[in-house]
């Protein structure tokens, strides 16, 4: 991967850790709010797999533990198998259109997400894990997609695939 490439990846994790970092303060807490990394974990992995993306994803995940006073480890783990399940998704042979990837990329990286975030704080022992909230959050993530996925996806990905 070019120099460019890596960081234009790393502003926009950046991006997303402001994001959510907004979303973490007070006054928003009762507002869905979206979430950011599975953004791009939906979207980085048009690219195919990349070490640079998946520990990028891991930075942003500590910092979304550490904001939201999660285990840790909870949502890096999210964030990595929304990633793997994009990874699949775009990956498909045959080649499948567009849109059908990208759905299948935020609705299966939204499933794969809950279900990791479910584990980790069974593990962790933290009962009152939030599944309304979070949920909502998906919601309000996967409704901005449309907007958000024309600043990570190039277009040249979005026309070349469909």
């Amino acid at each position: 991967m070019t120099a460019a490439w890596r960081l234009w990846v790393l502003l926009l994790v950046v991006i997303a850790g402001l994001t959510t970092a907004v979303g973490m303060t007070a006054g928003f807490g009762a507002i869905w709010w979206p979430v950011a990394g599975l953004w791009l974990a939906a979207g980085l992995a048009c690219f195919g797999l990349s070490v640079w993306v998946a520990g990028l994803l891991i930075m942003l995940g500590v910092a979304m533990d550490l904001m939201g006073e999660a285990p840790v480890g909870s949502w890096p783990l999210a964030l990595l198998s929304a990633y793997g399940v994009a990874l699949v998704a775009w990956d498909r042979q045959p080649p499948i259109p567009v849109v059908g990837a990208e759905i299948i990329s935020v609705v299966g990286g939204f499933a794969a997400a809950m279900i990791a975030l479910g584990m980790a704080a069974s593990v962790a022992g933290e009962p009152g894990f939030a599944r309304g909230a979070l949920t909502g959050d998906f919601i309000m993530t996967a409704m901005l997609w449309p907007l958000v996925r024309f600043v990570i996806l190039p277009a040249s990905i979005r026309v070349a695939r469909r």
